[in-house]
């Protein structure tokens, strides 16, 4: 294939974007050098030993959640299941017949008591602006900060998405090995966004996607990465991404904002209220976020933003 491929659509020439540069694996990454190489470039990495501090690491299995919460009630597609029955059901399922996915849920409400094991959160994912006073609590209503995630072999993720309000993503995998395929910014004219939820592209079944239908999508450079039991993959802001369990996996997941996606958070939110009719509100909304994010970043040159543990619970 040429590095230049045309697409009809009208009188539209679309470039096929650059290959993706290989996510690296890192261990004993110092935090100066992950901002500088990986945060602020919005490149992402898999880092080996993130969640080395957090107890669960390493016996965070199926097992486990059997022996310490398998009476938890959880709600999976409208219907109730212990825990225990949910991960039964989960290992038993193959790729050619697959358990419901995503089965996932808030751990400060779900789980509460696992919040001690997933403690401390990682010095390179703060500061993390989201529990900030003088944030608009509101604007996360529709984030979960921390979340657990089980799947079964073959569960795909429902839809390719880029995380709300250009937040930083940070999943680590507690078991097995779950698969992702991500594509990089800058490709959004090439996925098919929704534009009434400008996070999400509208292409259905986009594991295996009919390019009849969405011919501009073989133009789009993904690459797809495998995280394995004990590490962590950051995906910086506006990384597309989808997911599929290779096996049984246990993952735990939660965003960030901090100083280098606060600009691309502000546009987020304010194009939101925009596009839902309130020009105004974004206006108002907008300066203040952006008089806001210098004043923090002082703060935060303090220590502001740093506590260790889980906000807005």
């Amino acid at each position: 294939m040429n590095a230049r491929e045309s697409v009809a659509l009208g009188e539209l020439d679309v470039v096929r974007p650059a290959a993706p540069e290989p996510v690296e694996r890192r261990a004993g990454l110092g935090v100066a050098e992950f901002i500088e190489n990986y945060r602020k470039p919005r490149r992402p990495v898999i880092l080996t030993d993130a969640a080395h501090d957090w107890p669960v690491y390493g016996r965070g299995t199926p097992d486990f959640f059997r022996r310490h919460y398998g009476d938890h009630t959880v709600r999976v597609r409208g219907r109730d299941y212990r825990l225990s029955e949910l991960i039964d059901m989960l290992e038993a399922s193959t790729a050619e017949s697959p358990g419901p996915y995503p089965c996932k849920f808030e751990i400060a409400k779900d789980f509460r008591e696992l919040l001690g094991e997933v403690t401390p959160r990682f010095q390179y994912s703060l500061p993390d602006r989201q529990a900030n006073p003088l944030v608009p609590q509101g604007l996360f209503r529709y984030v979960n900060n921390l979340e657990i995630f089980f799947g079964g072999p073959g569960g795909e993720f429902p839809y390719l998405h880029y995380d709300v309000m250009q937040l930083h993503a940070w999943i680590t995998q507690l078991h097995g090995d779950k698969e992702f395929t991500v594509y990089a910014p800058g490709q959004e004219h090439l996925l098919y966004v929704n534009p009434e939820m400008p996070w999400q592209s509208s292409i259905k079944n986009h594991h295996h996607p009919d390019y009849e239908l969405y011919p501009l999508l073989r133009q789009a450079q993904s690459q797809k990465i495998v995280i394995r039991a004990g590490e962590t993959l950051f995906l910086p802001c506006g990384w597309w991404h989808t997911a599929r369990s290779l096996n049984m996996t246990i993952s735990v997941a939660f965003d960030q904002l901090g100083p280098e996606n606060w600009r691309l958070f502000v546009g987020d939110v304010t194009h939101e209220r925009r596009r839902l009719g309130s020009p105004g509100k974004a206006l108002l909304l907008g300066t203040y976020l952006s008089v806001l994010g210098p004043l923090l970043g002082l703060a935060e040159l303090g220590g502001a933003n740093r506590h260790s543990g889980w906000g807005r619970r």
